[in-house]
């Protein structure tokens, strides 16, 4: 799934009372797995990188490819789920809802990579798994999946608009498609 969209499904899937009271966390978690994406993002443009570059060729260098890993790992997210639990249980609902979030965002990528696949199981095994589907790829159904994850980020969004109660969750909901969408005029501004 596209990082932003990660943030939206997360928002919807959590109990109203826990994104209404802690969407900040909700979407900081879903963001961070991709963190070290966008730092190599903005690296490859300040190297002059193309796009095609960077998506087909810099994107897989072995040392990049671990730092993406690394925020993907269910290992290592299992040790963030420990965190996960001690905070519930000290009831700190805001630490417990962000690596809740993480974990949400990597379940979800793990069904929707092909040749972009992470390593979900590093550093234990260096196996990936490359799902017939692909969020984004047309040689694995990329067509399909995403006009439908366009259709559920933006109607949820919208719906999360229309039923917020915080102007936390109305903020947050707001910055998450506004960035969603001018990711989307990029796209077809770069690739078209």
């Amino acid at each position: 799934m596209n990082t932003p969209a990660h943030a939206i499904v997360n928002l919807l899937l959590f109990r109203k009372s826990a994104r209404e009271t802690h969407a900040i966390a909700i979407v900081a978690g879903a963001l961070l797995p991709d963190a070290p994406m966008f730092l190599f993002y903005l690296w490859s443009r300040l190297q002059g990188l193309s796009e095609r570059a960077i998506w087909r060729d810099a994107y897989f260098d072995s040392g990049w490819q671990a730092l993406f890993d690394a925020f993907h790992s269910f290992p290592l997210l299992g040790l963030a789920t420990l965190v996960w639990l001690l905070a519930w249980r000290a009831r700190m609902a805001a630490t417990s809802v962000f690596f809740a979030s993480m974990f949400m965002h990597s379940v979800f990528d793990f069904p929707l990579h092909h040749d972009d696949a992470h390593r979900h199981f590093w550093p234990l095994f260096d196996f990936r798994f490359a799902s017939p589907i692909s969020y984004w790829d047309p040689a694995h159904y990329g067509q399909f999946i995403a006009p439908l994850e366009l259709l559920v980020v933006v109607a949820g969004g919208a719906w999360l608009l229309r039923t917020s109660e915080s102007t936390t969750l109305f903020r947050c909901t707001a910055a998450v498609l506004f960035f969603y969408l001018a990711f989307w005029g990029f796209a077809a501004a770069v690739w078209m």
